[in-house]
């Protein structure tokens, strides 16, 4: 398949993007954690990193572990940095036919308020945090599902069809993103995903920022005519072709 079949409209092609640590590069879900939470949270982390506890019992054991009122929450939430260059990366993709989806396993409060405080509209899917009254949290897992082979809080896998002339790309920074980076024709990783990638022999792309990004994408298009794996290898030895727009 070529880059221009794949830039074509019937052909649309898809990006799960991960938010903590990527998107949002605070990783806003721990800054919570740690501005809000009894520092056990720590202790339940190392547990789910060190594959003790699925990222299901993880989270919600953590968010139990908050205490603010919704308006102290909310103040924090108030400060999430998004990537300056996160905007111009969705509207690239727009243009280019992409169909960017946000999967987090964070909480879908924090996300809202980003995305809107930045005026952006992308679906997103994440967990969901609610009220108990008071100073209480607990979390709702609107997205879990029972066949999850890693048993994500957020079954990411979940929200990317597999079907043909619809390639899949995955970017991420973290253990959560482990699960649907097997699956995709196409990864663009940092941190714990990135080391996870080259501990498996996996062609992928790292990133600094969503400037990176889109500049892995458009070479990667720009060598779709090849298979999948073939172009991840090319880009991550530095075999890059320029992807011109016409």
């Amino acid at each position: 398949m070529s880059y221009r079949e794949l830039l074509c409209p019937r052909t649309r092609w898809q990006v799960l993007v991960d938010f903590d640590g990527t998107i949002a590069p605070d990783d806003p879900t721990d800054r919570l954690l740690e501005r809000f939470a009894d520092p056990l949270w720590r202790v339940v982390e190392a547990a789910w990193q060190s594959g003790q506890i699925s990222s299901r019992e993880c989270m919600q054991r953590q968010a139990e572990l908050l205490r603010a009122t919704p308006a102290e929450l909310d103040d924090e939430i108030g400060k999430i940095r998004l990537d300056p260059a996160f905007p111009a990366f969705l509207k690239w993709c727009r243009r280019w036919g992409g169909e960017v989806k946000i999967v987090s396993d964070g909480f879908d409060r924090a996300i809202a308020a980003a995305l809107q405080k930045a005026r952006l509209d992308v679906p997103f899917f994440a967990n969901g945090l609610e009220w108990q009254g008071r100073d209480r949290w607990r979390l709702a897992f609107p997205h879990w599902r029972d066949g999850c082979r890693v048993g994500g809080a957020n079954c990411k896998c979940s929200h990317g069809e597999r079907s043909a002339g619809r390639p899949r790309v995955v970017i991420g920074d973290g253990r959560s993103d482990f699960c649907m980076s097997a699956r995709a024709d196409y990864v663009i990783a940092k941190g714990a995903l990135a080391r996870h990638c080259r501990g498996r022999d996996q062609p992928h792309a790292t990133f600094g920022d969503f400037k990176d990004v889109t500049a892995h994408l458009a070479a990667w298009l720009a060598t779709a005519d090849l298979s999948p794996a073939k172009a991840a290898r090319a880009i991550s030895d530095g075999e890059e072709r320029s992807f011109q727009e016409t």
